[in-house]
């Protein structure tokens, strides 16, 4: 006999939002009822119906517009094959992100000037105060939070290469986020690097961004 496991209620909501989309009930394109509805129907907290509509986003099914709602992408989603795939390729953006950024954080603490660290703080407050929003949105903050540690490093090359990466970078933020929804953990991790930054320990702020880079790593390799 097989062991018995408890299906979290959000898989559970995901699956029964699936079936529904597979039976028929939204085509492609159309745009599904709002948290509130599904949660009633579902008998379940809008938190659940989130993270199930996070999950069936990070699957291709489902996808958001901002202020809009909930769109339907497919009937089907990614195989398990392009799962990996995506994973692998996110992957490797963030085993990059540890070579630029690590260092950039070291040189950050050491170079840093007060307008630097003034910009820092406005991107960090800017990036944590969206950890609840969509995915894309919340990309697109974090990368240029990141930016500006790597501009406080005052190193033209690293800033260049940062730049040339900064599309793809958002995309994969977008893509991460989907698959593993940012937590308020996350927001104090970055809080903690622009800490040690501003307080001009190059060793800790190194060791900050490096390892939190290679733990994102570590948490993409062992999704399900």
């Amino acid at each position: 006999m097989e062991a018995l496991t408890r299906v979290p209620l959000s898989q559970q909501a995901a699956q029964a939002l699936l079936d529904e989309i597979r039976n028929g009930r939204w085509e492609v394109g159309d745009q599904i009822p709002g948290e509130l509805a599904l949660a009633a129907e579902l008998n379940v907290g809008r938190s659940t119906i989130r993270e199930a509509i996070r999950q069936l986003a990070a699957r291709g099914v489902l996808s958001s517009r901002q202020g809009i709602g909930v769109f339907v992408s497919s009937t089907t989603g990614i195989d398990g094959w392009n799962r990996l795939a995506e994973i692998s390729a996110i992957t490797e953006l963030v085993q990059v992100r540890v070579a630029i950024e690590s260092r950039a954080a070291a040189l950050a603490a050491a170079c840093h000037h007060r307008d630097d660290a003034a910009r820092i703080r406005r991107a960090l407050v800017v990036r944590n105060g969206l950890v609840t929003a969509a995915p894309a949105e919340l990309a697109g903050a974090d990368i240029r939070f990141h930016r500006e540690v790597v501009q406080a490093a005052h190193n033209s090359l690293l800033l260049a290469l940062f730049d040339s990466l900064q599309p793809r970078l958002v995309e994969a933020m977008t893509e991460l986020l989907e698959l593993m929804p940012a937590t308020q953990q996350d927001a104090d991790a970055h809080a903690a690097l622009v800490e040690v930054i501003l307080a001009g320990d190059s060793h800790r702020a190194e060791a900050l961004a490096r390892d939190h880079l290679l733990g994102v790593a570590n948490e993409l390799e062992s999704l399900p």
